[in-house]
């Protein structure tokens, strides 16, 4: 069909960069798991205790079986490589977008592994190493995902976004609070949506993004934070020079979510799900109670990082 000229104009949207350009691009990162699982047919999958839902739920989604492993204070398996049998996967997520050494090394000790690089949008994808992502934990975007499979599945179908972006209007024309009820309408939806190709709006938004910038904002905000808590933080990971973290994990003896829940700093909790699958004292229950996951997005600049500080110092 020939397309339309002339009329009303739409968004108009600057081609920067085009991220993950040898990836398959599909309409969410969930979907990018289903995608592997769907064209490897494993039988089980050994997947981490600490994870979110909607991982177990896609694999049970697939009928496949599934065991939990542990992890140590550096976020890494407690795993006995050799039980893995060639019909098994063993899945590992890239947490926070800080792991990407540990891997480089973990996909050299087992062969049919599979990264979880939702939380790592700028984490180079491994030659031959099946990986999905979800660019919403970094963008501006209503939905998504980028996989890499050594298998091929055909998808004739491509999504429509424009009725998944509210949330996204109205945190930039009014206010976080305004679009949060958006913002879980949409998740909702998007747990639900069936595989398909990614949307022409979330493409065009991700080439839209300023991603040198985006990258080293999220470094430096990363890097300030560290420099301040790493004498205290229980958890505390240096910066690689390649990654782009996600968000900036403290783990300190002071209970300190709700004070700045209500100085309107919003934190993500990782993930209230564990709690149900795991005993209690347990490291990934402490994961989830006790560490917070401070944002340090490309929003945010030296002065809030202060502000976040001086709340966090405030609390006896």
């Amino acid at each position: 069909m020939r397309k339309a000229l002339g009329g009303y104009l739409e968004l108009d949207l600057i081609s920067r960069q085009q991220i993950h350009d040898s990836a398959i691009a599909v309409n969410t990162g969930r979907n990018g798991l289903r995608y592997i699982l769907c064209t490897n047919r494993y039988r089980k999958v050994f997947l981490p205790y600490f994870t979110c839902d909607v991982v177990l739920n896609t694999i049970k989604e697939e009928g496949i079986e599934y065991e939990f492993y542990h992890i140590d204070t550096l976020l890494e398996p407690i795993f006995q490589w050799e039980v893995l049998k060639s019909d098994e996967a063993f899945l590992y997520t890239n947490y926070f977008g800080l792991k990407d050494g540990f891997i480089s090394k973990l996909v050299n000790v087992i062969e049919n592994c599979i990264i979880d690089n939702a939380q790592a949008f700028y984490a180079q994808a491994i030659k031959g190493v099946d990986s999905f992502y979800s660019p919403r934990k970094f963008l501006g975007v209503p939905d998504g995902g980028y996989v890499y499979c050594k298998e091929y599945l055909d998808i004739d179908k491509v999504d429509v976004s424009y009725n998944r972006v509210s949330h996204l209007l109205k945190r930039l024309e009014i206010d976080a609070e305004e679009g949060y009820t958006d913002f879980t309408e949409n998740e909702e939806l998007l747990a639900r949506l069936p595989l398909e190709k990614m949307s022409v709006l979330t493409c065009s938004l991700i080439k839209n993004a300023d991603h040198e910038y985006i990258k080293e904002k999220r470094r430096a905000n990363y890097r300030y934070l560290y420099e301040y808590f790493k004498d205290i933080n229980k958890i505390c990971l240096p910066l690689e020079e390649s990654i782009v973290p996600l968000v900036f994990p403290l783990w300190i003896d002071k209970d300190i979510r709700g004070v700045l829940h209500k100085n309107r700093c919003y934190t993500a909790t990782y993930w209230p799900n564990v709690l149900e699958w795991t005993d209690e004292y347990s490291l990934e229950e402490k994961l989830v109670k006790e560490v917070v996951y401070l944002p340090i997005d490309q929003r945010i600049c030296f002065e809030d990082l202060n502000e976040i500080i001086n709340i966090i110092k405030s609390i006896k």
